[in-house]
């Protein structure tokens, strides 16, 4: 009696999932980084007509952030030599350093190649 009831709720699990009747959510591991800045984290918009594409410096890598500057949070990570594309800069006067808005997100500058895009 117990082999019956399994298998007939393994068939109905089955049917279910086959007539969309059971959804399953996986996690959603590769979405996009949540748009939270941490306190201290310019809020600046990325724009610019055409991206440049530049390589990526800084050895072993480079990290890419929420915003223009340190105080963002750090979703990612570019490897030495990646190619990256440059949408637009934004030079963050309360530290005095240059970021550019990539299709990664927000690098400093001084780990990039190239020269500075047009303003974010």
């Amino acid at each position: 009696m117990r082999w019956a009831s399994a298998r007939a709720a393994t068939v109905v699990t089955a049917l279910l999932v086959a007539s969309g009747g059971l959804v399953v959510q996986s996690p959603a591991a590769s979405a996009a980084p949540a748009a939270v800045l941490a306190a201290g984290c310019p809020s600046v918009s990325g724009g610019g007509s055409s991206p440049t594409a530049v390589r990526v410096l800084k050895s072993p890598k480079a990290a890419v952030h929420t915003g223009p500057a340190a105080k963002c949070a750090v979703y990612d990570y570019a490897p030495y030599g990646t190619v990256v594309y440059k949408w637009c800069s934004w030079f963050n006067a309360s530290t005095g350093n240059w970021w550019s808005y990539t299709n990664w997100g927000w690098i400093y500058e001084g780990y990039l190649d190239g020269n500075l895009e047009e303003p974010c």
